[in-house]
C-alpha cells in the first residue's frame, strides 16, 4: 500500500502551485476534494502535513508572484554597475552575447546583453574557463513579455531562473578572477568540460554536453531536432534518468575499489549537490538529484519510492516554483511517479506506449503536436539509452585520449543512430493538435491516469477517445473566423481565418533585413521571427496547411520568412502582384515546386471576400507595384496596402470610387511615404493598423501619419503597442483582442504614437 504521508502533501503543493502562479482557479476544486479525501483516512497527522504543505507553498509561490511584479522595471533606467558572471553561463550567437550577471553591490541576477566589437573578443570569451567580473554601463530595462498569441514565454523562464531585467551595454571593462567557494568552482569545472568536450568528435561531443553536464548549445539543439519531432526528448535532457544511470555506475566503479556500502552511499549523497551544478541544475536534474539522495537515505529515515517522489516534488517547488508550469518539469516528475508505481513490471513497448499517452496533454498545450511514431521510437531508445548510449557516452569521454578508437567507433555508431533518426523524422506522421486549454489539459491527464489504474475498461477508452475528439473538434473546426495581425517585428504579416478554418491566408510573411557581416558575427541559429510568432501561433491553432499566401511585394521585411513558412506549412498557392513572379528576389526564396499566381486588380482570391485592387499593370515587384486586398469579416471592411505609395493610393481610389474601409492597414509601416490624407478621406476608416518593429530605425510609424490620421477621427493601433491584434468574427458580429493591454511597452514607442 502506498504511505499518504508524504504523497498528499506533495499533491497538495502541486495544486497550490498552478491556482497562485498558474491563475488556474478551477484546481481550487480538485485542492478542496484532495483535503476532503485526507480528512476521511482519519489520520491527523496527515491532514497536518498537507496543510504545512498548502501554507509553506502558498508562501514561496506568493512571493514569486511578489517578485514578478516589484522587481521588473516599469521603464528603463542607466545604470554603471560591477557584475559576476560564471564561464558555463555566458551563451554566444554570432556577435551577440547573452549571459546571466550577479550584480556585486546588491547581489541581483540579472540578463545581460552585448555585442561584440572583434573575432579576437570572441575568442577570448569562447575559451575562458574562470569567473568574470564585468564594470558595466548601459541601460537597464524589463525582460518583456510574448507578445503574440502561442508564443514562447521568454519572460517567465527568465523569472524561472530569479531573472527580472535586462542589462543592454557596449561599454564594458571585463577581468577574470579565480573562483573563491565551491559553487563557483563546480561552474568553472563545467566550462572546462565543455571545452573538453568540444575537443572531441561531433555528435559525441554534443552528446557529451547534453547528458554529462546539461548544457544545450546550438549544435546540440541541432543535433537533436530530429529527437524532439519525434517527440523522445524526454530521453536527453527531461527525464533525469542519466542521474540514476551515473549512480549505478560509479557504486559499481567504487565497490571494485572495495570500499563499503555505507561508505560509498555517504560519498554519493556528499557528491550530488555538486554535480547538480556542474550538470547544468535543470528540473528534471533537482528532481532526480532528490530523489537520489532520499533513496540513499531511505534505510536510515524509512522513506519508500512513492516518498522519495513526494519529497524531490516539495522541495523542487521550494527551489522553483514555476516547476509544474513547464513542459520539463511536468514530464520528468509524472514519468519518474509512473515508473515504479504502475509501470515497473510491464513490457517494453507497453511502457513505452503508457509514457507517450500520459504525456499528451502537456505535449498538446506547450509545443502542439506530436509524431505519431513518437511510441514506436521511445520503444526503441528507452533500452539502448539505459544500456548503450550513456554508459558509452561517459566512458568515450573519459578515455578519448587514451583510447581514441573506441571514441572514434561510438561516434560513428552515434552518427548511424542520428542518420535513422533523421529519416524516421522524415516520414509523414507529425500531428499537429494545437493546444489544448490547461483546464482540458488536466481532464485528460487525469482520465489518462484513471485508465492507467484498469486498462481493461472499456468504457476509460471510449471517454478518453471522446474528449480528445471534442476537444479536437473545437481547435480544428472554430465557429468564429478571425484576421490577425501578426507582431513579427519590422515588417508585415497578416493571417486571414474563415470560420471553420474553411480558408486560410496568409498576407505577407514578414522578414528581417540583412547586413553584410563578417563572418565570425553571423549568427549561428537559423530559427527566425516567423517560427517563434506566425507559424507558433498557426500551429497553436491546430492550422499546418495555408490555402493561399499573398506577397504584397518583394522587400525583404514582407517576404523574407518566406522560407521559413513553406518549410512549416503546406502551401496550395502564393499570389503575387503581376511581374513579380520574375523577380529574383523573390523566386530564389522557393526551394520546392509550388504554384505561383500573378495578379492584378480585378482578381478576386478564390474562396474569400478578398478582392485585389491593385497593382493596374504588370510591374516587378517594388512599392509602388504593392498588392492591395480588400474584403469584409463580419461587420467590418477591411483593407491590406502592403507599402503602396501615395500616388498608387490615389489610382486606387480613382479606380474604386466606392471602395471603403473600417480598417485600414496603414501602408509602409505609418510611413509618410503612403496613407495619403485624400486616401484616408475618401475610405473613411475607424482604426489604422500599423505593423512596425519596436525602436525600428527609420522611425515608423512617422508623426505626419500619426497627426493626419487624428486629424480624420481614425485610431492608430499598433502592433508595438499592442502585439498581436486580432478581430473575430461570426457572421455579422464581432470582437477584437490583443496580445497586450497597450500599457506595457509604452517606454519603447515613440512618444506621439502612444495612444
Amino acid at each position: 500500500m502506498i504511505e499518504p504521508r508524504w504523497l498528499f502533501p506533495a499533491l497538495t503543493a502541486a495544486l497550490v502551485t498552478g491556482i497562485v502562479l498558474g491563475s488556474q482557479l478551477w484546481l481550487l476544486l480538485l485542492l478542496i476534494y484532495l483535503l476532503y479525501r485526507v480528512w476521511t483516512l482519519h489520520d491527523g497527522s496527515t491532514f497536518r502535513y498537507v496543510l504545512l504543505a498548502a501554507l509553506v507553498t502558498g508562501m514561496f509561490c506568493s512571493r514569486a508572484l511578489y517578485n514578478s511584479y516589484q522587481k521588473p522595471l516599469h521603464s528603463p533606467q542607466p545604470i554603471e554597475r560591477t557584475f559576476k558572471t560564471m564561464p558555463d553561463q555566458i551563451s554566444i550567437n554570432g556577435n551577440l552575447v547573452q549571459m546571466q550577471g550577479v550584480e556585486l553591490a546588491s547581489g541581483e541576477r540579472e540578463l545581460i546583453t552585448l555585442r561584440l566589437h572583434s573575432s579576437q573578443e570572441k575568442a577570448a570569451l569562447i575559451h575562458n574557463q574562470t569567473m568574470l567580473i564585468w564594470r558595466i554601463k548601459g541601460q537597464k530595462e524589463p525582460i518583456i513579455e510574448p507578445t503574440n498569441f502561442g508564443q514562447f514565454d521568454y519572460q517567465k523562464y527568465q523569472w524561472r531562473h530569479h531573472v527580472y531585467n535586462e542589462v543592454r551595454t557596449d561599454d564594458w571593462q571585463v577581468d577574470s578572477q579565480k573562483p573563491r567557494t565551491l559553487i563557483e568552482g563546480c561552474h568553472c569545472l563545467r566550462a572546462a568540460l565543455h571545452q573538453y568536450f568540444q575537443t572531441l568528435p561531433a555528435p559525441l561531443s554534443e552528446y557529451c554536453d547534453s547528458l554529462i553536464i546539461g548544457l544545450n548549445t546550438f549544435e546540440t539543439a541541432r543535433l537533436l531536432s530530429s529527437v524532439k519531432k519525434l517527440g523522445v526528448i524526454h530521453l536527453f535532457c527531461i527525464s533525469g534518468m542519466h542521474v540514476v544511470l551515473l549512480i549505478a555506475i560509479l557504486r559499481g566503479l567504487l565497490i571494485r575499489l572495495r570500499l563499503n556500502i555505507e561508505t560509498i552511499d555517504w560519498l554519493l549523497i556528499f557528491l550530488l549537490p555538486f554535480y547538480l551544478i556542474v550538470g547544468g541544475g535543470a528540473a528534471s536534474l533537482i528532481r532526480a538529484s532528490i530523489m537520489a539522495e532520499v533513496r540513499l537515505l531511505s534505510h536510515r529515515l524509512h522513506f519508500s519510492g512513492i516518498d522519495a517522489w513526494s519529497i524531490s516534488l516539495l522541495i523542487g517547488i521550494m527551489l522553483d516554483p514555476y516547476v509544474l508550469l513547464t513542459l520539463g518539469g511536468q514530464l520528468s516528475y509524472l514519468m519518474s511517479l509512473l515508473m515504479p508505481l504502475s509501470l515497473k513490471d510491464v513490457s517494453d513497448l507497453k511502457r513505452a506506449f503508457w509514457l507517450n499517452l500520459v504525456s499528451l496533454p502537456s505535449l498538446f498545450h506547450y509545443v502542439y503536436e506530436v509524431h505519431l511514431l513518437s511510441t514506436l521510437v521511445s520503444w526503441l531508445l528507452i533500452p539502448l539509452f539505459g544500456t548503450i548510449l550513456f554508459p558509452l557516452t561517459l566512458i568515450a569521454a573519459l578515455t578519448a585520449n587514451w583510447l581514441p578508437l573506441l571514441a572514434y567507433r561510438f561516434n560513428q555508431m552515434l552518427r548511424l543512430l542520428h542518420h535513422f533518426l533523421d529519416q524516421l523524422a522524415a516520414c509523414p506522421g507529425m500531428l499537429t493538435f494545437g493546444k489544448i486549454p490547461a483546464f482540458w489539459a488536466m481532464v485528460l491527464l487525469i482520465l489518462t491516469l484513471w485508465l492507467l489504474a484498469d486498462p481493461a475498461q472499456k468504457g476509460s477508452w471510449k471517454l478518453l477517445m471522446l474528449v480528445y475528439c471534442a476537444v479536437f473538434m473545437i481547435i480544428h473546426l472554430p465557429l468564429f473566423g478571425e484576421v490577425t495581425f501578426v507582431d513579427i517585428g519590422q515588417g508585415d504579416c497578416a493571417i486571414v481565418k474563415m470560420p471553420l478554418n474553411r480558408k486560410v491566408i496568409m498576407i505577407d510573411t514578414g522578414g528581417k533585413l540583412h547586413y553584410q557581416m563578417p563572418q565570425w558575427a553571423k549568427s549561428q541559429t537559423n530559427n527566425d521571427q516567423a517560427a517563434r510568432t506566425s507559424i507558433s501561433y498557426l500551429k497553436s491553432r491546430g492550422i499546418t496547411h495555408l490555402d493561399a499566401i499573398c506577397l504584397s511585394h518583394s522587400d525583404a521585411d514582407h517576404i523574407g520568412y518566406l522560407p521559413t513558412v513553406l518549410d512549416s506549412m503546406r502551401v496550395s498557392e502564393i499570389l503575387v502582384p503581376s511581374g513579380m513572379e520574375r523577380n529574383q528576389k523573390f523566386t530564389r526564396l522557393i526551394k520546392k515546386p509550388i504554384q505561383v499566381v500573378p495578379v492584378q486588380a480585378g482578381d478576386q482570391i478564390k474562396g474569400t471576400s478578398l478582392k485585389v485592387v491593385h497593382p493596374f499593370k504588370p510591374g516587378t515587384g517594388k512599392n509602388e507595384d504593392s498588392m492591395v486586398l480588400a474584403g469584409r469579416f463580419g461587420q467590418l471592411r477591411f483593407v491590406f496596402t502592403g507599402d503602396l505609395d501615395r500616388s498608387g493610393e490615389r489610382q486606387v481610389i480613382k479606380h474604386y470610387p466606392k471602395l471603403h474601409a473600417d480598417v485600414l492597414k496603414l501602408s509602409h509601416h505609418g510611413s509618410k511615404t503612403g496613407s495619403d490624407p485624400k486616401f484616408l478621406y475618401r475610405l473613411q476608416p475607424r482604426y489604422g493598423i500599423v505593423s512596425a518593429g519596436r525602436f525600428n530605425r527609420y522611425g515608423h510609424p512617422n508623426r505626419v501619419t500619426i497627426k493626419n490620421l487624428k486629424k480624420q477621427g481614425i485610431t492608430p493601433i499598433s502592433t508595438q503597442q499592442y502585439g498581436m491584434i486580432s478581430y473575430v468574427y461570426h457572421q455579422n458580429h464581432g470582437y477584437w483582442k490583443t496580445r497586450l493591454k497597450g500599457d506595457e511597452l509604452k517606454w519603447m514607442l515613440p512618444p506621439y504614437a502612444n495612444s
